[in-house]
């Protein structure tokens, strides 16, 4: 080996030592992140009314940081590690979250949502005792409440019910009972939109136990 080529052998191993640039080892294989989906409320959220909160838990081995892309099954994207999403309509929507680390690891994962409504029959049942003719027809619009309560013929003076609906599942709505005043109802519909539980209060008394069943 010749005089020259032994002198810029030993300055190049000089330099990898000093970690001069373009004389470091190459870098580990970069490793896709990490990333799975929250969401709450769980269970079936209720059509333009229910926002719907999406988490990304995600990490990256390598450190880096991640940009989240998100599809939220209804025609409308978002970004960031956290959305708050409102279904305007019923269905069922498909949710995809994609994390990327900038260096081409790229880790999709997937979740979907289930939106109803409160539209339909209801039997109510207060203070334990189900009243099999009495019950409310409830039409849903947005988070508007509207109907009326159905009832056997002698209670045909019940008045129309008007409310609306809180996010999660808070649902209030009242109505005019046959001696002229307002009655209440206040109740949370359970995770399955079947059950509304809650109280019924009429001016004359306290409020009282009752529970709204999805006929």
């Amino acid at each position: 080996m010749s005089e020259g080529n032994r002198t810029w052998i030993g300055w190049s191993f000089i330099a990898c030592a000093l970690a001069l640039p373009g004389c470091q080892k190459s870098s580990p294989m970069n490793a896709s992140p990490t990333v799975s989906i929250s969401q709450a409320p769980d269970g079936l959220v209720i059509a333009g009314a229910t926002t719907v909160v999406f988490t990304a838990v995600a990490s990256d081995a390598n450190g880096d940081a991640l940009t989240m892309t998100w599809d939220l099954g209804d025609g409308q994207t978002a970004t960031g590690a956290s959305v708050v999403h409102l279904y305007a309509t019923e269905g069922v929507f498909p949710v995809a979250l994609t994390a990327s680390d900038g260096r081409g690891g790229v880790t999709s994962v997937g979740t979907s949502v289930t939106a109803g409504n409160l539209s339909g029959r209801w039997l109510l049942s207060e203070g334990g005792e189900r009243f099999y003719e009495w019950g409310f027809d409830i039409t849903q619009n947005g988070s508007t409440l509207g109907g009326r309560p159905y009832s056997v013929p002698d209670k045909g003076c019940l008045g129309d019910l008007h409310g609306r609906v809180i996010s999660p599942r808070t649902v209030r709505f009242d109505f005019t009972a046959c001696d002229g005043n307002t009655v209440v109802i206040d109740g949370t519909a359970s995770g399955d939109l079947r059950r509304i539980t809650g109280t019924f209060t009429h001016p004359d008394g306290p409020p009282q136990p009752m529970v709204l069943s999805r006929n």
